[in-house]
């Protein structure tokens, strides 16, 4: 799955680093490659090696990194963006050797804790972490902040785990079966959600593409989706599996459809996608992007997207992200700024018109 989904991803990207030939080691490797090839014959193995060490060095960083890190993380502690800044601070700290703080700044749909990044000093000491929901008073003309704002850093990591779900009692026991019901009686199946979030975009994307005649009823965050449908307070909702993992392992909560345009072969259960389906696919999956202050000088931002680079290689990063069904992917810099500017264009923007008028 990991490697498909890396494929599909880069697919996505604008600008390919093998066509940019950014970074300094492509370029030492081949004046080292001339060097060697001119070199003596007894001299040829000695040569070698020192040019793999010249790689080795030039792959990674010389930043020595002396002060603490401040991650944002915009939204209030306990959801999956939340635990997912935490097992990234806790690798970057590992890496780069000095303290990796979470700092949560809610408020504003994510704006008050990306307002805070521009404004800190530009030391590439203050990252921001955030995802789709940038995008969102961005849409609404309540912001000017975008991916845009910022240097990007990159992106150790996609959640393809947004699953649209119905409780047990409901009867619905696929899709179809939800659809069915929802067109012989259009606006009375509620979807709940955040007004103002993705996921309402998401309700109203549905309604599009398949018909849904679904009813965006908001019932708030996360937490407060998941207790609303466990006390069939609402009909359906969109979660990311892991969160409402438990709930799917009793039983109580049915994954209709994985709101992706991908399978995702690291959930424990067999989720179709809406293709699979016979319809068009809803694509409301996540990145979790990585970025600093728009005037960090460059040679900080590189420091920090090789530390981002060697977090997604680190065994301990993988197995904690797998645990929850989500891939490690490592974009970095402008391809990361590329794809996130890309899913705005293709998943959110379509729906702008209809997100406003429904506000």
């Amino acid at each position: 799955m990991k490697k498909r989904l890396f494929s599909a991803l880069m697919c996505t990207i604008i600008t390919a680093a093998a066509l940019t030939g950014c970074g300094g080691s492509g370029a030492s490797s081949s004046a080292a490659d001339k060097k060697e090839t001119a070199a003596p014959a007894q001299e040829t193995a000695a040569e070698e090696n020192k040019t793999e060490d010249s790689a080795d060095t030039a792959a990674q960083s010389d930043y020595s990194f002396t002060e603490d890190i401040t991650i944002i993380c915009p939204v209030k502690a306990g959801g999956d963006t939340d635990r997912n800044t935490r097992a990234l601070a806790t690798a970057m700290q590992k890496i780069t050797g000095v303290n990796v703080v979470v700092k949560n700044v809610d408020g504003g749909a994510t704006v008050m804790g990306m307002q805070e990044a521009i404004d800190a000093p530009q030391d590439g000491n203050t990252l921001i972490i955030n995802g789709t929901d940038m995008f969102v008073p961005y849409l609404q003309g309540t912001s000017q902040i975008n991916v845009d704002s910022f240097k990007t850093i990159g992106i150790p990591l996609i959640d393809n785990t947004t699953v649209l779900a119905v409780n047990k009692e409901s009867g619905w026991n696929t899709l179809e079966d939800l659809l069915k019901a929802a067109q012989a009686a259009p606006d009375t199946i509620e979807y709940g959600g955040k007004i103002g979030a993705s996921n309402q975009i998401c309700g109203i994307a549905m309604n599009k593409e398949w018909n849904a005649s679904l009813r965006f009823v908001d019932v708030g965050n996360n937490a407060a989706k998941m207790t609303a449908l466990l006390g069939q307070q609402t009909d359906v909702i969109n979660i990311s599996y892991s969160l409402a993992n438990d709930y799917f392992s009793t039983g109580e909560f049915i994954p209709l459809v994985l709101l992706g345009t991908e399978k995702n072969d690291l959930l424990p259960q067999d989720v179709p996608i809406a293709s699979d389906l016979g319809l068009k696919n809803v694509d409301f999956s996540k990145f979790f992007w990585v970025g600093t202050g728009p005037n960090v000088p460059d040679e900080k931002v590189q420091a920090l997207t090789d530390v981002l680079e060697k977090v997604t290689q680190d065994p301990e990063f993988i197995q904690s992200i797998e645990s929850n069904y989500l891939n490690v992917v490592f974009m970095g810099g402008e391809d990361a700024r590329n794809y996130c500017n890309k899913m705005y264009e293709e998943t959110l923007l379509p729906y702008k018109e209809a997100f406003l008028q429904a506000q």
